[in-house]
């Protein structure tokens, strides 16, 4: 049992259903339903893990395979709905079910012996993305851009949790910076973020 690992992976998995609860609730079905593929797989993923280091050692594949999913589904879902966030747009039926399928094959090719090496590559290539659109959107004096910026790093410097070893356990750094992130993506739907003064 590690306490550590606990504690941070449950207010990660709290994190991603609260910041889902309190931000989208109020955005169209399909913007809302990308949101919680991202917030959720990431929480599912946090919350297994949390029974893994409780001493559930059997749940490490699953473990494993929720982090992948997360890496993988859940960051293309983010990507499509800070696009969507970001240039005010409402995602059609056909937009939601390409993004979902496009995630769910990432994902089912990253369980492959052959391409599991790739998987660090899919969550980077997301943060470039989601760097690229928030920038873009600054230019366009879009205050929301900010907090994509913001979660960005944030999802950045969760990568390299393993920079950190000498201040804080990497799991436990990547716990909290995604804890972060999540809440500037939620701070970033607020329909105030949006306003310009």
């Amino acid at each position: 049992m590690i306490f550590s690992h606990i504690l941070s992976g449950s207010i990660l998995a709290g994190a991603g259903v609260g910041v889902f609860w309190h931000f989208f609730g109020r955005i169209s079905l399909f913007n809302r339903l990308l949101w919680g593929f991202f917030l959720l797989t990431t929480s599912v993923a946090a919350l297994i893990g949390v029974l893994h280091f409780a001493g559930n050692e059997s749940l490490e594949p699953l473990h494993r395979s929720m982090i992948v999913l997360a890496d993988s589904l859940g960051v293309v879902c983010v990507v499509t709905a800070v696009y969507a966030l970001l240039n005010q747009q409402t995602l059609t039926l056909i937009s939601f079910v390409t993004t979902v399928l496009f995630g769910l094959f990432l994902f089912i090719s990253l369980l492959l012996p052959d391409v599991r090496v790739f998987t660090p590559i899919v969550p980077s290539m997301g943060i470039l993305i989601l760097m690229l659109l928030a920038v873009f959107s600054l230019l366009q004096r879009n205050k929301r851009g900010l907090w994509v910026v913001l979660a960005a790093m944030m999802m950045g410097l969760a990568t390299k949790a393993d920079s950190f070893d000498g201040f804080i356990h990497p799991t436990d750094f990547y716990h909290y910076a995604t804890t972060l992130a999540l809440w500037f993506f939620g701070k970033a739907s607020d329909w105030r973020a949006g306003i310009s003064k």
